[in-house]
């Protein structure tokens, strides 16, 4: 494990990006205890670095660390003389060691700062630490004058963050609380025990399109309220006894249902750990294989060292007045401050799977920056799996020329991976620690 000790700043200086999660990461391990830390921003990060202060100034009133200060550059973002005297003002009545984080903020900023500390630093005789966090190889790294850089590997257990937390730092709220545990984990693995064979999952679509949401959503395609789903009767469950399909009826058996029943009644099953019943009619349509996905994360946690793992988050959009979602995460997971998404859907056809996809991998970057990972669970056949994770990874490869083959920043599981998704979770977190050089 390396110590961060001998890197850590009495006045640390920091640069704010789009992305204010690595400024959170370097003030968390380069602040000496009862430093003193600055945001440097300019007006399009101005919120951010707000943001920022209050979430450290909160939890530096328990650990005895002083007010954050705000240093605006306005909109000098670019100009070299506004950014060194700004930053040098400041550090004129500074005595200890300081330090200079510029993972964020633009290249300009960068340059600029780390000449203005450089030049007072060397002036008054005092020393400087210069760094920036690497998110390919998730280390902390040490600039020198006289030397090559130092690295730092940033081990999971070397800084621990919630899931809570990065949402905070981006301002997003819930519109309700996620879940911590899966819901019906017997009966989630019982579905996707029959989703391997591609024959039943259509059938238990053509079900759900025909009966479960035929009877249970209104004419604007929205499920009813939970006053209208207490009144709906048993829903005749259509499943041709001549072909007699006993993975369909097993998972039935896991979620409540009597042996050889021909209706499910919805009031019965909720009664058996779903929330409400709106809860458990999104589960029947697809919604098990998150409680499954969060479930066989669950599973490896410990090994791995996944701090928190949950599943549903339903985002809010902060330009509304009303509960409206501004998008959906279905399961995530972090390990130490790097964010992995799953987005999960038992579509099997290779377009709705690359939405999904392309979603999901937009929304984890917005969030965990360019340290974070994303995968889709879905029903796919292998052939579409391999020829979906080749196209989306080069799409958003950094150029032409570049090397995808070992790239496992996205990735995609199908049907044929579910009985054994916690050991490609495993196997997939594995080959990111490869690449990061762990």
């Amino acid at each position: 494990m390396p110590n961060f000790t001998s890197y850590q700043a009495d006045h640390l200086f920091l640069l704010i990006g789009e992305n204010p999660l690595p400024n959170y990461v370097a003030a968390r391990l380069l602040l000496k205890q009862g430093g003193i830390l600055y945001l440097v921003y300019t007006t399009g990060t101005q919120s951010s670095a707000q943001r920022l202060k209050q979430i450290l100034d909160g939890e530096g009133k328990s650990t005895g660390f002083p007010p954050i200060q705000l240093i605006a550059l306005e909109a000098y973002e670019s100009d070299a003389y506004q950014i060194r005297t700004r930053i040098q003002k400041v550090l004129e009545d500074l005595n200890g060691k300081i330090g200079l984080n510029y993972t964020g903020g633009t290249k300009a900023m960068a340059v600029h700062s780390y000449r203005a500390v450089f030049e007072e630093m060397h002036e008054k005789g005092q020393q400087a630490v210069f760094s920036y966090l690497d998110p390919r190889r998730l280390e902390m790294c040490i600039d020198r004058e006289g030397g090559d850089r130092i690295r730092l590997k940033v081990q999971p257990e070397d800084l621990e963050i919630k899931i809570a937390k990065i949402f905070q730092i981006h301002g997003w709220e819930w519109l309700s609380e996620p879940d911590y545990k899966p819901t019906v984990p017997k009966a989630a693995s019982a579905f996707a025990q029959f989703h391997t064979k591609p024959e039943l999952g259509k059938l238990w679509r053509e079900w759900c399109n025909k009966v479960l949401r035929k009877t249970t959503r209104d004419q604007k395609d929205n499920w009813l309220k939970e006053k209208e789903l207490e009144k709906v009767d048993p829903l005749p469950l259509e499943i041709p006894s001549e072909k007699n399909y006993p993975e369909i009826i097993e998972a039935l058996k896991m979620l409540g249902c009597a042996d050889g029943a021909d209706a499910l009644s919805l009031q019965e099953i909720q009664q058996t750990g779903f929330k409400d019943l709106s809860n458990l009619c999104k589960w029947l349509d697809g919604e098990w294989l998150e409680d499954y996905t969060l479930q066989q994360v669950q599973q490896v946690s410990g090994e791995l060292k996944i701090y928190e793992s949950a599943a549903s988050f339903w985002i809010k959009d902060p330009a509304s007045r009303e509960k409206r979602t501004k998008f959906q995460f279905d399961v995530a997971f972090t390990r130490g401050y790097q964010l992995f998404a799953l987005s999960c859907t038992t579509i099997d056809n290779k377009a709705g799977c690359k939405q999904k996809l392309f979603e999901a991998y937009i929304r984890a970057r917005q969030l965990g920056g360019d340290e974070a990972r994303v995968a889709l669970v879905c029903c796919a056949n292998p052939k579409d799996t391999n020829a979906l994770k080749t196209e989306i990874t080069n799409v958003f490869k950094s150029s032409p020329d570049s090397n995808t083959q070992s790239d496992s920043k996205l990735t995609v599981f199908g049907r044929e991976d579910l009985l054994k998704l916690s050991n490609k979770i495993e196997q997939w977190i594995r080959e990111n620690d490869a690449e990061a050089g762990r």
